[in-house]
Formats: structure tokens, sequence, C-alpha cells
């Protein structure tokens, strides 16, 4: 698919040199790498200051998108990764971005993904947008839902945005509409409640999960397999199989105290009402997860897009693979993914969107020995990429989880 791709002079970079671009714009679909306030030598800015670095965050963002020929008026969802102990108030700092972003109209997704840490010292939040415009440049309309009974984002935000077949979410949550978190602290209440409210929000906008593509589940655990299988049967549950694709990530909070799930998911659903047909691929000799049958495949094709599960470093007996050596496991993750996209008759070049969690610290090293082994896959100019690390992910040993985005006509 032609693109385009840029990365404006004199922009933010990593302390080592990578191959990926700040925005593309493929097709009508607009994706921009996880924005930092950084500087060009890979220096963090105003250490620290969340408020500081969000406002210098959304300028890059609005400045990449104009290079695109697209402005804050085009985005559909954005995903905020922000470090927090929990003290944050999630709803204030919604009404702050809000103010930043200065659209007035209903008209676009929010998500918000605490971590405890971030990924160099003193960085504070990194912001991943998704944006709509038209082929010819031309401004696409949108129906947005925002339903009374859940949860007030708050203008621009709603619950769920359509433009034309292409349906997102902002994070669904266990809330009601004033606020109050139901069932608190209790995991599978607090999963029925949110799978219910997607269910509505999708519902409202003419889709339902069959049609759902991509699925991210966030969810409060300390670390165990126990408390991952838990969470991967709650989110199994709503799905037929085959699913979409899927990546679940623990967390150490979900805002408000006492949260401990949330869900936010693309779907696609075609403006005549009619299912768009989606193609599924797993392979049985590439990984599983153990004593678990779940509906998500290792890929999906729907429409123009190819989405490439969480890709994690186990083998076919779900048993993690060079546990704790992260390179290893990252080459490992990055080969699943590169036969997932040439079952489609792809390849790392047709990828606009690569996501990357793992465990890691408020440093530089785990950060490197990842996008040092995920870069060497891509060529300038490469796809957006967003990287952050967690505590810790499903199995013990397991260092990396990387999903993707590719798209082709």
């Amino acid at each position: 698919m032609a693109r385009q791709h840029v990365y404006p002079s004199g922009h933010w970079s990593l302390k080592v040199e990578i191959p990926y671009s700040m925005g593309i714009k493929a097709g009508e679909m607009v994706i921009l790498a996880g924005q930092v306030d950084m500087k060009g030598n890979g220096e963090v800015q105003n250490k620290g200051d969340l408020g500081k670095q969000t406002e210098i965050s959304i300028g890059h963002i609005k400045r990449i998108l104009g290079q695109l020929g697209c402005d804050a008026r085009d985005i559909v969802k954005l995903v905020v990764f922000y470090k927090t102990d929990g003290g944050v108030d999630e709803d204030a700092y919604r009404a702050s971005i809000a103010k930043l972003i200065g659209v007035i109209d209903q008209s676009m997704c929010i998500s918000f993904v605490p971590l405890a840490h971030l990924a160099y010292p003193g960085m504070m939040v990194e912001i991943d947008t998704y944006a709509m415009r038209g082929r010819k440049g031309e401004r696409l309309a949108k129906t947005a839902a925002a339903l009374p009974e859940l949860e007030d984002l708050g203008r621009p935000f709603a619950h769920a945005v359509r433009v034309g077949e292409m349906i997102f979410t902002s994070g669904i949550k266990a809330r009601a509409r004033d606020g109050r978190v139901l069932h608190p602290g209790d995991t599978v209440g607090q999963a029925r409640v949110v799978q219910d409210n997607l269910r509505k929000v999708l519902g409202a906008l003419g889709a339902d999960q069959n049609d759902v593509v991509k699925l991210n589940t966030w969810y409060v655990a300390g670390g165990s397999v126990e408390e991952w299988e838990k969470n991967a049967r709650l989110r199994a549950e709503f799905f037929p199989d085959p699913g979409p694709a899927a990546t679940g990530i623990p967390l150490p909070h979900i805002a408000p105290a006492g949260g401990r799930f949330q869900m936010d998911a693309w779907a696609m659903r075609g403006v005549d009402g009619a299912r768009v047909k989606k193609e599924h691929v797993w392979f049985e000799d590439q990984w599983d997860w153990p004593n678990l049958h779940l509906p998500f495949k290792h890929g999906l094709k729907c429409g123009k897009f190819v989405f490439v599960s969480g890709q994690a470093p186990l083998d076919p007996k779900g048993r993690v693979k060079a546990p704790g050596e992260m390179g290893a496991q990252s080459k490992i993750c990055m080969d699943y993914a590169g036969r997932v996209l040439k079952h489609w008759k792809l390849g790392f070049p047709d990828v606009v969107k690569m996501n990357a969690y793992y465990q890691g610290k408020d440093g530089p090293d785990e950060l490197h020995a990842n996008v040092n082994v995920r870069s060497s896959y891509f060529k300038r100019p490469g796809p957006t990429s967003t990287g952050v690390p967690v505590p810790f992910l499903a199995y013990a040993g397991m260092t990396v989880e990387f999903e993707a985005i590719a798209m082709t006509e």
C-alpha cells in the first residue's frame, strides 16, 4: 500500500539508532509512534512532571499530524501510557488532556494504561495516536457513542467512535455514570460488567463482539500464572471461536482505586450493516497457552488490515523459551510475527505499527535490549512503534510480548 512516512526535523529520538517513523498515513489510516517529551539526543525533558510532559507530547502529536495533512479533529483514539504509584486522579488528568487537544466535538476515544515505570528515568507519559483522513485529504464523517449509563468521559471523548467500517472504543471499565467503581477489587465481577459495557458501546454503533478484530485487555495482577489464566478465561468467554487478535497485559494499577479489569477494542462492520470478511491463522507448531483453549489466534486479516496478536516467547506446549533472555526472546517473537505476516504474503515492510511490552523499570537497558533486536527487522522508513515496560508478564521468565498491525491493498 502506498503510504506517507514522516520524521520531523529536529524531533526527539532514543539513545540508540532506530529505523522507525514518527507517523504514517496509509490509505485513510493515520498512525503515530508513541510520543514523549524528549530531545533529539534521547534526553528526557521536564523529568517527573506529568503535566508538562503531556503538554509537550500532545504538541508533538499535533505537529506530526500536520505534516501528514491532518489535525486534532481527525484523531479517533488516544492510548495514554503514564507513570503513577496509583495517586494520579485519572479523571482530572483526562480533563487536562481534553483542554490540550482543543477539540470541542465528542469525536474520539481514549484509553489510559497506568504503569509503575516508563522507558527512561524521569519519563512520565507516552501517548499513542490513531487518526483517520480521506485518501484525497478530505475530512471523514464520524459517529460517536457516549452512553448515559457509563462513566462520563467528558468532551471530546466518547465511549466509541465509528468512521466508515472502522469502530474504535475507549478503555471500557466497570464504572457507573457518577464514577463509582462497580464491584471494587473483584476481578470477576468487573469483567462481567466490562463485557456487558463493551457489548453496549459496540451495539450503539451497529456492531457486536463478533466484529472485534483487535482486543487489548489490561488487568491488575501480581505476576502469577494463576492470575493470568483467570483473566484469560474471563476475556475469552466473551468471544466466539475464532476470535479477535488479542493481547493481555498485567498492570500494577487500574484507576480509580478498586479497578481491576479494562478492555479496549477495534471492530470492523460494513457501512451497509454486513459483516466484513475475516480470516484467521493459527500455527499448531508455533506457540500456545498451556492448559487453556482460547478463541484468540496468532493473526487475523480483515479488509486492508492484518492484526498480529501479542506474540509470546513460548513453545507449542506453553513453555517459556530462553527464559529471562530478552534478546533471544525478542527474536523469537519477531520471527513468530513474521510467520503470521508471511501467511498473507506480507512482510515487515507492510507493518505500520509495532508495540512492545517488556519486563523492565525506569532505565534504558531493557528497552535497548529488545528495541535493538526488533529494529533489525526493519529498514527506513520503518513503521511507527511504542515500547513500554511492565513489572511482569504472563509467565515467570517471560520478558517480552510484541503485537503489530500491517496494511495491504
